[in-house]
């Protein structure tokens, strides 16, 4: 009997243990929420930093974990892996600038390309050509022969 008892209690302390940390985790997301609002916030009051500025920010936490002599390789591992994030990110804008200057170029060549058949096709209109009509004309009167 004092088995089944130890047992529930120790059932009972798992639980507890368990709606503990059930607890804490909802506090930690209902916190980042939080953060993430203000962080919204201050972005519609002002831009968001630039890529540079990221990476200065980022070199100074890692120095800063670094100084301290309790912070262990991983939790400066854990701020470079949320640094990839925003270089992946500043690598895909620089595609899109890539791209971007690439349409911008091929639009201007074709256009240059149209103004210089519409400059040749009125060169030769205003040259003295043959007409369409005359030309029509011409070829029916060849064939009648």
């Amino acid at each position: 009997m004092a088995a089944r008892e130890e047992r529930g209690l120790e059932k009972s302390a798992q639980e507890a243990a368990l709606e503990e940390d059930r607890e804490w985790l909802l506090a930690q997301i209902g916190e980042g929420a939080r953060h993430c609002k203000e962080i919204e916030a201050e972005f519609g009051k002002n831009p968001a930093p630039e890529l540079e500025t990221l990476i200065k920010l980022h070199r100074v936490m890692v120095l800063q974990l670094s100084s301290e002599g309790k912070v262990g390789r991983e939790t400066i591992g854990v701020v470079t892996a949320l640094m990839r994030p925003v270089m992946e990110w500043a690598r895909l804008q620089e595609k899109r600038k890539t791209r971007e200057l690439a349409e911008e170029k091929h639009r201007a060549q074709v256009e240059a390309e149209k103004a210089a058949k519409e400059r040749e096709l009125e060169a030769a209109n205003s040259e003295g050509g043959l007409s369409p009509e005359t030309l029509e004309k011409i070829e029916r009167e060849l064939r009648l022969m």
